[in-house]
C-alpha cells in the first residue's frame, strides 16, 4: 500500500438524468397507454414525453461513460 497515493472516492455521474429519462418515458407510455384504453386519440404530447425521456437517458448515459474513463489519482 502507498500512504502517499490519494484515491478519489467513486462518483455515480449521470444517475439522476438517466432516473428522471426513465420516469418520463414510464408516464409517457402509460399515459399513452391509458388514453388509447379509453378509446381517446394519443396526444403528442405523451410522444414528446418519451422522447425527452429517452434524451435524459441517453445524456445520463454519457456522463456515466465520461465518469468511467477519467483516470483516478
Amino acid at each position: 500500500m502507498n500512504a502517499n497515493r490519494i484515491t478519489r472516492p467513486a462518483t455515480r455521474k449521470g444517475v439522476i438524468p438517466r432516473l428522471f429519462g426513465v420516469v418520463l418515458i414510464f408516464v409517457g407510455i402509460l399515459d399513452a397507454m391509458l388514453s388509447w384504453r379509453a378509446a381517446v386519440a394519443v396526444e403528442n404530447f405523451y410522444l414528446i414525453l418519451v422522447a425527452l425521456g429517452l434524451v435524459f437517458y441517453v445524456i445520463g448515459g454519457i456522463r456515466r461513460r465520461q465518469d468511467a474513463n477519467e483516470p483516478t489519482v
